[in-house]
C-alpha cells in the first residue's frame, strides 16, 4: 500500500531528528524554539506514525529505539534536501556570487591547495570565500553527512551511503633534510635508514596513510620524535640533522621557503592515492560542482 504523505506532518521530522542529535527533550525544545510539551506532543505523534517507541527515557536522555536508529539516515537525508531545494539558487554564476565553501583536510592541504584555489578565485570568483577545518578531533564523514563541511581531501579510504567520493590524484614520498646536511649530498636507502626521524603523529590512535605506505616496505627508522602537523616538519629540520618524509607537492613548497633539500624517496613504493569526498545531496548542486572542479583542477 502507497503511504499518503499528507496524512503526516514533515515538521515532525525535524523534531526526530533534533532529539536524535541532542537526546533531550529540553534541547530539542531551545533547538527548535518550541516549549518542552509541545516537544512531548511531536513525541507522541511520531510514535504513533512510525508505530514505535523510538526513545526511551533514560536517566542520560532519551535513548533511541533500534528503529529509530535505522530512520536516522533517512530523515536526515530528506531534510537536507528539502533545506537544499528551498535556499539553494537555480544556477550558479562565479563572477558575482557571494557564498562560503569549507574545505576539510589535514593541515598539508592548507599549504599544498589553498593558495592555488585563492588565486584562481581572485580571477573568476572575488567574492567568494574558502574556509579550513581540521579532520582531528572530528569524524569527518559524519561531519560531511552534517553540511559542516562542502569537501574533504584525504589519504584514507571512507565509505558511506551518503557521501560521493572520486580519485583525485595520487602523491609520491620525498625526504627533507636540512640543506648544509653533513652526510647527506645523495640518499641512498642506507643512510635513510641510518639518520634519525621526524614523523607524523597518529591520527586517532591509528597510522597516517603516510606511515601505513611506509609500513608496506620491511624497514625499521630511526624515529627520534613525533610532531602534530606537516607544518612542523620543515622547521624540526632545517634546525636538526634529522629526516622527515613527506608527499611531494608539500616537500617542494618547503624547499622553497627553508633551507631544505628535497631528495628523493630512496626505496619503491607505490604512489598513494589522493580522494575527494562530499554530501551526496550537494552532487547536482551548481555551486558545489563548480568548486569540485576548481579543486580538482590545482591537485593535478
Amino acid at each position: 500500500m502507497k503511504l499518503n504523505l499528507r496524512s503526516i506532518d514533515l515538521n515532525l521530522l525535524t523534531v526526530f531528528d533534533s532529539l536524535m542529535e541532542t537526546g533531550k527533550l529540553s534541547a530539542t525544545a531551545v533547538e527548535l524554539g518550541m516549549s518542552q510539551p509541545a516537544v512531548s506532543a511531536a513525541l507522541q505523534r511520531l510514535r504513533l506514525t512510525f508505530d514505535d517507541e523510538l526513545f526511551l527515557r533514560q536517566r542520560s536522555g532519551m535513548q533511541p529505539t533500534p528503529r529509530a536508529r535505522q530512520l536516522q539516515g533517512d530523515i536526515r537525508e530528506a531534510l537536507q534536501l528539502v533545506r537544499r531545494a528551498v535556499s539553494a539558487a537555480p544556477h550558479f554564476d562565479p563572477t558575482t556570487a557571494d557564498r562560503r565553501f569549507t574545505l576539510l583536510g589535514e593541515v598539508m592541504f592548507e599549504s599544498a591547495v589553498m593558495g592555488n584555489l585563492l588565486n584562481r578565485f581572485a580571477e573568476i570568483a572575488p567574492q567568494l570565500r574558502i574556509d579550513s577545518l581540521p579532520i582531528h578531533p572530528n569524524d569527518p564523514v559524519k561531519t560531511l553527512i552534517n553540511l559542516e563541511a562542502d569537501l574533504l581531501l584525504d589519504y584514507v579510504n571512507y565509505e558511506h551511503p551518503q557521501i560521493h567520493q572520486a580519485h583525485a590524484g595520487t602523491e609520491e614520498l620525498v625526504v627533507l633534510a636540512a640543506r648544509d646536511h653533513p652526510r647527506i649530498k645523495r640518499l641512498t636507502t642506507k643512510r635513510y635508514l641510518a639518520e634519525p626521524h621526524v614523523i607524523l603523529s597518529r591520527r586517532h590512535g591509528k597510522q597516517t596513510s603516510l606511515e601505513y605506505a611506509l609500513g608496506q616496505i620491511q624497514m625499521e627508522r630511526r624515529v627520534q620524535a613525533s610532531v602534530q602537523s606537516f607544518a612542523s616538519m620543515p622547521i624540526v629540520v632545517a634546525q636538526t640533522d634529522c629526516l622527515a618524509t613527506v608527499p611531494k607537492r608539500l616537500g617542494e613548497l618547503y624547499e622553497r621557503a627553508y633551507p631544505l633539500r628535497c631528495h628523493p624517496f630512496p626505496l619503491s613504493v607505490d604512489p598513494i592515492p589522493l580522494k575527494m569526498y562530499w554530501p551526496r545531496v550537494l552532487d547536482n548542486d551548481p555551486a558545489h560542482r563548480w568548486f569540485r572542479e576548481q579543486v580538482s583542477a590545482v591537485l593535478v
